[in-house]
């Protein structure tokens, strides 16, 4: 997930709504104010999402967690505890983003977090354990009982034990937990301005902004909503490579006919396009493929085979085409089965150069090859 060159209560967990709404509802690019009124002479208030007062986690700290990957050796496995092979493979390839993985290892949270001390459950605490026992000298797999202990706090969805469930939406709801920990731990301050709140460090090592841009093909007068991601979600039922899926995201649609726009500039209603981007990346920029689909009622699962390749240029995909935008790929969660309703989840991902995968207990050495031939329902670079 490494760029090339480059989500608390008061009462701890207990909550289930995403702090970064998992629905896209894009909220209109709020105009400055203050001291930052001289540079919003200088550009249209509609170019940018507001930019953050300060940041909580310090930008030259998040940079420190980046370069070299650990010389130790890979990981445990972990042990299946009743269907938690969604759980595993979640965890599995989120260890293996090297910065997330640094600033477990340093203990960087742990020595600072008073969420012990205050009796309330962090989850980057329970996380930062959990990938200490993971890299530690004992020889066998994991038991994770302690953040399984924990999943009704972190997601009430996730309450009854041994069921089946969908990787992707632990993933969403547990780094929403660990952005929320780190909010609570960062600050008490309940008013703090949204674009602030994004500044953990979850939330610049996974969120950007996607950008919805409206066209009007009469003055061409752009208006811009932004809304916060921590993943992407792409239709894959027209699209047979990952590229394909993005072009299929970010393509034009035109406004016209009972559609029309209504300008504001013009002040009527005209014709105009609209064109989904992705407007800042992150340094780990997180893809989901929409396998899983309703047909005639039922849950079924797209089972065709999606490209995707170990190095990719997200640059035209972006509001800035003319910016590099590489990545490389460090993860990718599978699922395998035929349907949605049951199958299993193992998880790939390079570490020290080499990729291994991650299939609970058992961890073993691959090639790339075995990578790109998986269908990936999940995937990360």
């Amino acid at each position: 997930m490494a760029l090339n060159g480059l989500t608390v209560t008061a009462n701890g967990l207990a909550t289930e709504k995403p702090f970064l709404p998992r629905v896209i509802e894009f909220v209109k690019a709020q105009a400055l104010s203050g001291s930052q009124e001289a540079k919003a002479k200088a550009r249209n208030e509609d170019d940018e999402p507001p930019e953050p007062e300060y940041f909580l986690y310090p930008p030259d700290r998040l940079r420190k967690l980046f370069g070299e990957t650990s010389p130790r050796r890979v990981g445990r496995g972990l042990q299946n505890l009743g269907n938690t092979c969604y759980f595993n493979s979640v965890l599995q390839a989120l260890t293996y983003a090297v910065p997330l993985q640094k600033y477990f290892l340093t203990k960087e949270h742990s020595t600072s977090c008073m969420a012990k001390q205050h009796g309330t459950v962090c989850t980057l605490c329970l996380f930062e354990q959990h990938v200490l026992s993971v890299f530690d000298a004992q020889k066998g797999a994991f038991k994770p009982l302690d953040l399984l202990r924990h999943l009704p706090q972190i997601a009430r969805r996730f309450h009854s034990r041994g069921r089946q469930e969908d990787a992707h939406e632990f993933l969403i709801h547990f780094l929403d937990s660990c952005h929320k920990s780190f909010l609570k731990h960062a600050t008490a301050d309940a008013s703090v301005s949204r674009s602030v709140q994004q500044t953990t460090v979850i939330g610049q090592l996974f969120g950007g902004h996607l950008r919805s841009q409206v066209l009007c093909k009469r003055c061409k007068h752009p208006s811009n909503t932004f809304d916060p991601y921590m993943d992407i979600s792409l239709e894959v039922q027209n699209a047979n490579t990952l590229e394909k899926a993005l072009e299929g995201f970010t393509r034009s649609e035109t406004l016209s006919g009972a559609n029309k726009y209504m300008c504001k500039k013009c002040d009527q209603k005209v014709d105009a396009t609209k064109r989904f981007s992705i407007h800042s990346t992150p340094p780990l920029l997180t893809f989901q493929l929409k396998r899983f689909d309703f047909f005639h009622g039922l849950r079924g699962k797209l089972k065709k085979h999606v490209k995707f390749p170990m190095s990719l240029d997200v640059a035209r995909f972006t509001s800035h085409p003319e910016r590099q935008a590489r990545y490389r790929l460090y993860g990718v969660v599978v699922h395998c089965g035929q349907s949605a309703k049951s199958g299993h989840y193992i998880a790939f991902a390079k570490h020290n150069s080499t990729w291994h995968c991650f299939n609970d207990e058992t961890v073993r050495t691959v090639g790339e090859p075995e990578v790109l031939k998986q269908e990936a329902p999940v995937r990360r670079v």
